[in-house]
């Protein structure tokens, strides 16, 4: 297709690589560099130290712009001018001599006063591919959402539990006061120490597995006379679980909002292949119309100069076929195409900031004085391609329909859940244990171990609301919203046919606009050509032939400028249609390395 196909090396970029500090996917931040640090000597932490980021400095952000500021077009100012001004006038009918110009032509600061830069176009893409600040703040995204996903994942890690409790009981007696004790208060001191396991299961369900330690002392005289021993231990080792049979049953329904944070992932991925791609959408044509208005520029220069030279042979043949009339012709037509340099140069300068803001690099900084100019040759060949096999490439590749089939599986997640919250809750619930009681921890512990005290419990849990509207309004509301992204993505397929069908047509409407204006290039040389030969052949210089001269050769000029605005028009649809494809990337042998997201 094209030589940058060609012996180019390819540019790679990682979106998880834009702060060195951070890894996507299912890797931790870097930047914890404490974890999992104890709280308590004997308890497991559940906090942690996380390393501050430094404060924000807005000076230093913009330091390299202001210490590389350059005035390559800095001048003074010309004046404006109160009367007419030029070299080629005579002196005027009243006699008075022609104001001479009291300094040099306004035609703009010429390119040549600071330096200059010729690069490729793979050049310019690889540096704003390593350094464009528009490319790093979109590669945020991905990793940013690869941390949700995380986040939805340890929804089922397990959790280390903990705790211990102290309670003084004072309250009236449930037994007969024995006759002069002086006392009916059922008084003891409770401490219960506890710690396990719980965990979310992916179907739904809870389970743990926990440790209960109780110490008990009864403090009352006739109470505690008849227990023994007193103080006691009690252990309980006990396994407890929780099971949905309806509403919240099921791996699928229990991991949609993972599978929802993946898609949302992908998603954001294919919005930084988005940026990548507007990127270089945005380098390829300021490129090619910085090729464009270079070559314009040096068409304007040539008319200039071959203007001057047709009003110097006017200036020297005053007095003999040439009046003031001619004279006035030429002069006004110099002083018209001087004033289309100023625009053409700015035009120039311009791109080049464009050019070197995307690319972000601090050995070009937008404030500096070095002109970026291209290196490439525009191309001028004709290209054919196949419609269908440009549109099937395009239904292939496009990211939008990606995305959108990412929604409609999202979509459909949230309809399964919705689905599922239809059902009635019933929960199937139970226990078992072993208890051992002792006059310390010891003996309890050895009791418990030999398994005489084993205790079970089984239930079932239901609730049925009325009416169940809540739930009905969600999962019609879900199943809308999925119709909604499937329709969303056959709209999404029209879009990517006609983005294709209009990108290919423009290919070969430029190309035939070159062809065509290259013809009208040709023409209008042979009616200078014709001119000059008349001219030669000793015609007068009557105004009606300066003029006519004068006219052709701006109509020259004007079709040049055509052919040349129809060649970067040519090259520029030769991307766009590479963009409407969704292959620019593959195109500008540009790299998504996804592995660092990838799950």
């Amino acid at each position: 297709m094209s030589p940058k196909w060609q012996s180019k090396r390819a540019s790679t970029f990682s979106p998880c690589a834009a702060d060195a500090n951070f890894i996507g996917g299912k890797r931790r931040a870097r930047a914890l560099n404490r974890i999992a640090r104890p709280c308590f000597a004997a308890l497991l932490a559940a906090g942690c130290n996380v390393a501050k980021s430094p404060p924000f400095n807005p000076r230093n952000a913009g330091a390299n712009e202001r210490d590389s500021v350059s005035y390559p077009e800095a001048r003074p100012m010309p004046p404006l001018p109160t009367t007419l001004e030029s070299d080629f006038l005579p002196p005027n009918p009243d006699g008075s001599p022609a104001t001479k110009p009291s300094g040099p032509p306004t035609t703009g600061v010429a390119l040549d006063v600071q330096p200059e830069l010729r690069m490729t176009l793979q050049e310019i893409v690889h540096r704003a591919i390593a350094s464009s600040v528009d490319v790093k703040v979109a590669a945020y995204n991905p990793g940013i959402d690869a941390t949700r996903v995380t986040e939805a994942e340890a929804r089922f890690d397990p959790t280390v539990f903990a705790n211990a409790t102290y309670e003084n009981r004072n309250r009236p007696a449930a037994y007969v006061v024995v006759p002069g004790t002086g006392t009916d208060i059922d008084s003891e001191n409770v401490g219960t120490f506890s710690g396990g396991i719980q965990q979310q299961l992916e179907n739904g369900g809870t389970i743990s597995l926990g440790y209960t330690s109780t110490v008990n002392k009864i403090n009352n005289v006739v109470t505690s006379g008849s227990v023994n021993p007193n103080p006691y231990w009690l252990n309980e080792l006990a396994l407890q679980f929780n099971q949905p049979l309806l509403q919240g049953f099921g791996n699928d329904v229990n991991r949609a909002k993972i599978v929802i944070s993946r898609n949302q992932q992908k998603i954001s991925l294919l919005d930084f292949r988005k940026q990548l791609e507007m990127t270089l959408d945005n380098i390829e044509k300021d490129y090619w119309q910085l090729a464009e208005g270079e070559g314009e520029l040096r068409i304007d220069e040539n008319l200039l100069n071959e203007t001057v030279h047709t009003e110097n042979i006017l200036l020297n043949r005053l007095g003999q076929d040439v009046t003031r009339v001619q004279l006035s012709q030429g002069n006004a037509s110099v002083e018209t195409r001087r004033t289309s340099l100023i625009r053409a140069r700015a035009h120039i300068r311009d791109l080049s900031d464009d050019l070197k803001r995307q690319m972000n690099d601090p050995e070009l900084p937008v404030s500096g004085g070095t002109l970026i100019l291209p290196a490439d040759t525009p191309i001028e060949e004709p290209l054919s391609f196949d419609k269908d096999d440009q549109i099937r490439t395009g239904l292939e590749n496009r990211y939008e329909l990606g995305q959108q089939q990412f929604r409609i599986d999202s979509a459909g997640q949230q309809l399964l859940v919705a689905r599922n919250l239809l059902q009635p809750q019933l929960n199937l619930v139970g226990s078992v244990g072993f208890d051992g009681l002792g006059q310390d921890f010891g003996q309890a512990f050895a009791r418990q171990s030999e398994f005489d005290h084993f205790n079970f419990s089984i239930g079932i849990e239901l609730s049925i609301p009325i009416g169940n509207r809540a739930a009905r309004v969600a999962y019609e509301r879900a199943r809308l919203q999925r119709q909604q992204a499937i329709d969303s993505y056959q709209a999404v397929i029209e879009q990517v046919t006609l983005d294709v069908s209009q990108a290919l047509r423009e290919v070969n409407t430029s190309w035939d606009e070159v062809v065509q204006d290259r013809k009208a290039v040709y023409a209008q040389s042979d009616v200078l050509s014709a001119l000059s030969q008349r001219e030669e052949g000793g015609e007068a210089l009557t105004p009606t032939f300066v003029q006519l001269k004068l006219d052709t050769q701006e109509r020259l000029a004007d079709a040049r400028r055509a052919e040349n605005t129809a060649v970067a028009s040519y090259n520029i649809a030769i991307y766009k249609l590479e963009q409407a494809k969704g292959t620019l990337l593959r195109y500008n042998n540009v790299i998504m390395d996804e592995a660092e997201t990838a799950h």
